[in-house]
């Protein structure tokens, strides 16, 4: 039986171009990039040729990137260090209430140390506002992030209207998680002010643990990892070559096709919704919203989302219920609740996410699946 696969926003499946990448990069560069031979100068090559690539990706200088094992070490980073050598003020970290775990957990942990953090919660359709978010950030605020899209919902967030407020403000760094959004929005960080953020290879067609932390060049932050002097002295560690090379080799593809790859998103997420929304008792979650286009969260009123994962599953769909980081977690998804929906109604919700390799008739085929799923498990 094919699977049919519309669980995109936890992983995506690797693109050939990664394969063949990774494959040449062990062959020609498996010496340690720190050492001097020959070998060793293939590696750091390709390295340093990687580097550049992620970095025209996302309007950034080369130096600005420092590879990372992926999403969650880049947030950590970001949100953690600026605290470490601090004493505690009255508040020193913005963010909001929908973020990734990576960042809320990291938020938990700054809290946990004698500062204080400010959670701003969204609209009732997912999105932050601008002025209640920059009300929050006064004189001792150290970082504020807010996520380029949210990982569930798709719905994006005011980011480039934030920066522009924050600007001047050069004791502040501005932090993104845009491991979402940098699959199906372009992402230029100098444009949008952001001053750091977060990036991942997997989700965009490239291998698993690894992924980026985007540095602005005005800003220092001391390392996460203590070693040796790799990354620039910036994070100790062997690099992992290949990894580092797939995650190039995915950002040139993903890059070269972008707007083929996107539109097939966002012409099957269409369908998909546009089938289901005729169902009484279904609901778009933030449609009137400008949201990221592959990713579509959907209520079903009357049913319950693990019955329809089980069921989808057994009949040959992947989708999820939210993020694949809270899996197994018994409680309903902090992004829904923060957005007003009751606990019952944040129980009968599927997230559903297209990707580079979705193909067309996906969004029509998933959505039969789960009008069949729902009639059978209500």
């Amino acid at each position: 039986m094919k699977f049919l696969y519309l669980d995109h926003a936890a992983t995506s499946p690797l693109r050939e171009s990664v394969w063949d990448a990774m494959r040449i990069a062990e062959d020609l560069g498996y010496g340690n990039p720190a050492g001097s031979h020959t070998l060793s100068r293939n590696a750091k090559n390709i390295i340093e040729e990687s580097r550049e690539v992620i970095a025209k990706s996302v309007g950034a200088i080369p130096s600005e990137i420092i590879f990372t094992s992926g999403g969650t070490e880049s947030d950590n980073w970001c949100l953690k260090v600026p605290f470490y050598n601090k004493y505690p003020t009255r508040q020193d970290l913005v963010t909001s209430s929908i973020e990734h775990e990576a960042v809320l957990n990291s938020a938990e942990w700054v809290e946990g140390n004698g500062f204080s953090v400010e959670y701003v919660r969204p609209s009732n359709n997912g999105k932050v506002q601008v002025n209640e978010f920059c009300k929050k950030i006064q004189d001792s605020t150290s970082v504020a992030s807010l996520m380029w899209g949210n990982n569930e919902t798709g719905v994006i967030q005011p980011i480039h209207e934030i920066g522009k407020k924050l600007n001047s403000n050069n004791d502040l760094i501005f932090h993104s998680d845009v491991v979402q959004g940098y699959v199906s929005k372009k992402i230029d960080f100098y444009k949008a002010n952001v001053k750091s953020g977060a990036i991942s290879a997997h989700k965009v067609g490239g291998p698993k643990g690894i992924g980026a932390m985007f540095l602005h060049s005005e800003y220092k932050l001391s390392s996460f990892f203590h070693g040796g002097k790799q990354e620039l002295d910036r994070r100790a560690g062997t690099v992992n070559v290949m990894g580092v090379a797939g995650f190039a080799a995915a950002v040139r593809e993903q890059q070269h096709r972008f707007d083929d790859e996107v539109d097939a998103m966002l012409n099957e997420r269409n369908r998909l919704e546009e089938i289901l929304s005729q169902e009484e008792g279904i609901v778009i979650i933030g449609k009137d919203e400008e949201r990221l286009p592959h990713i579509s969260n959907i209520q079903f009123n009357g049913n319950n989302s693990e019955n329809l994962l089980v069921y989808l599953d057994l009949e040959g769909v992947g989708v999820s219920r939210g993020s694949a980081c809270a899996s197994g977690a018994q409680k309903p998804s902090h992004v829904l609740i923060s957005m007003g929906i009751d606990k019952v109604s944040a129980e009968s919700h599927l997230r559903i996410s297209f990707g580079w390799s979705t193909k067309k008739g996906d969004g029509e085929k998933g959505a039969k699946k789960i009008l069949e799923a729902v009639k059978e498990t209500r």
